[in-house]
């Protein structure tokens, strides 16, 4: 988008056209991973990614690509990841007992977030050397191989057994959400945190180009950020259990959005390297925090349509670009990065003033709840 427009705002466009059906499916995705076996529907949702990938590398190598073709493809990508999302994080926690899900977490985390650091340095290289439609075949092969794997994983039987009105069965889950504080918070703060700061992501490119940087610059950053995530996410890990949890999610928060703004107005290239790594850093250990205090607590029978609604924090990230290209466009690029994390900041401040729930949260399996318990 940004070869063919140069448009911080357009970067944001597409990024909305991508989110906004991630969003809806999320809201139904969590249904269809309690109601479905969730290792078909991983297999079909990394088959029609890599169908996705190839279309828009084959439209590229053969210098066709128009900007309604991203757009439709963009807006597809997002059915398919909000199916996808609330599907993973419903199955992953079915393979490892309630003592082990923490660890399950922090590995589930360590393993995005390690890709995250290699693959964009190398993808930025490939698209510099070979162009940007290599890049796309590269990334096609991989979810290829993602396709053949979903033949190899257990599977995971639904929670639903009777069938249900779809709407009923999402209500509960957002009724869960509503009427246990610590989700409603927690949730909260991650769709605050996704949407007004890690959505510069989404608007990298001109970012990078205010410091005249190009293909690779955007793939360092990337993998700074990934460094930084790997880093929050193993110090998470390495946390003895114990009664700060609630403290740990609201620094961790406020490491990343302070880092960003500073990043944002960062005078030279060199210094916003350390700067996104360090308040990638922060949230590496929010997400893996804020992750494992949901797990703990969401009933099964609940689990697929609760993460579900977590997992809308994913598709915020990506509109969030919205945000930050139109404040790019209407102020600064360096502005649109550094208005979204003063207000989260301000968020975390309220909540650390308002929320005891949270700030008395601890890292304890014995408060894991059941339906039963919920709906008593």
């Amino acid at each position: 988008m940004f070869d063919l427009t140069g448009s911080s705002l357009r970067l944001g466009l597409v990024a909305a056209a991508n989110a906004l059906p991630t969003i809806l499916f999320n809201l139904f995705g969590g249904v269809l991973a309690d109601r479905m076996e969730t290792r078909f529907l991983l297999r079909i949702t990394a088959f029609a990614t890599t169908g996705m990938l190839a279309t828009l590398a084959v439209l590229i190598a053969t210098d066709t690509i128009v900007l309604w073709q991203v757009f439709v493809l963009a807006g597809l990508s997002g059915v398919v990841i909000g199916i996808d999302n609330p599907t993973r994080q419903a199955y992953f926690p079915s393979l490892v007992p309630p003592r082990a899900t923490r660890s399950a977490v922090n590995l589930n985390g360590a393993m995005m977030a390690s890709a995250s650091v290699v693959m964009p340095t190398i993808g930025g290289v490939i698209i510099a050397a070979f162009g940007t439609s290599t890049g796309f075949f590269v990334a096609a092969t991989g979810y290829g191989l993602m396709t053949v794997s979903t033949w190899l994983i257990p599977a995971r039987k639904p929670v639903i057994g009777e069938a249900r009105n779809v709407f009923r069965e999402f209500r509960e889950g957002v009724s869960f959400i509503v009427r246990t504080r610590v989700f409603a918070m927690i949730i909260g703060l991650n769709f605050a945190s996704m949407f007004f700061v890690f959505g510069y992501i989404q608007i990298l490119p001109a970012f990078v180009n205010e410091f005249d940087g190009g293909d690779q610059q955007v793939g360092f950053l990337f993998s700074a950020a990934g460094v930084g995530a790997l880093s929050g996410i193993v110090a998470a890990g390495r946390i003895k259990p114990g009664r700060r949890l609630g403290w740990t999610i609201l620094g961790a928060a406020l490491i990343f959005s302070t880092l960003i703004f500073f990043a944002a107005q960062a005078p030279q290239y060199a210094l916003v390297l350390p700067l996104i790594a360090i308040g990638h850093f922060g949230n590496g250990m929010f997400m893996i925090t804020s992750m494992t205090a949901l797990q703990l607590r969401v009933p099964d029978e609940l689990r697929g349509r609760v993460m579900g609604i977590y997992a809308i924090n994913q598709s915020l990230a990506i509109l969030g670009g919205l945000w930050a290209g139109t404040m790019g466009d209407l102020i600064s690029v360096r502005w649109g990065v550094a208005l979204g994390p003063v207000v989260v900041v301000s968020l975390i401040v309220l909540i650390a003033l308002t929320q005891p729930q949270i700030t008395r949260l601890r890292d304890d399996v014995s408060e894991r709840m059941t339906g039963k318990k919920f709906r008593d």
